[in-house]
């Protein structure tokens, strides 16, 4: 028999990599990865990171950059805000975006019995 479904919010935020003052990319996706796995280790956030390509228009031009993805369901608006912020300052980026999606989702794992 299937597990039922839970009811929650998935919040996705997404950091570009490109320092706003410099346009170019300070720290690399490990050192991102070091960052987040800190940050969440201390309040003991479950969280997936996807690496990927963006594109965005800036006030020099059109540029393309390294960017993540940070997925995070079962915390409060407030502590992804935070979260966003301080990843915000971290890599000194101009902006990150952070999207909220209601979703249903369980957990499988191998049940002995």
């Amino acid at each position: 028999m299937g597990k039922e479904l839970k009811k929650g919010i998935k919040y996705e935020i997404f950091v570009g990599m490109k320092d706003k003052d410099s346009y170019e990319e300070i720290f690399d996706a490990e050192d991102f990865k070091n960052i987040l796995t800190e940050i969440c280790t201390e309040k003991e956030i479950g969280f997936s990171l996807l690496t990927q390509m963006g594109g965005y228009s800036h006030n020099k031009g059109y540029t393309t950059e390294t960017s993540l993805r940070v997925i995070i369901i079962g915390i409060d608006e407030e502590e992804v805000q935070t979260i966003g912020a301080r990843l915000k300052a971290l890599i000194n980026t101009d902006t990150i975006l952070i999207t909220k999606t209601e979703v249903e989702y369980c957990f499988l794992s191998s049940e002995v019995g």
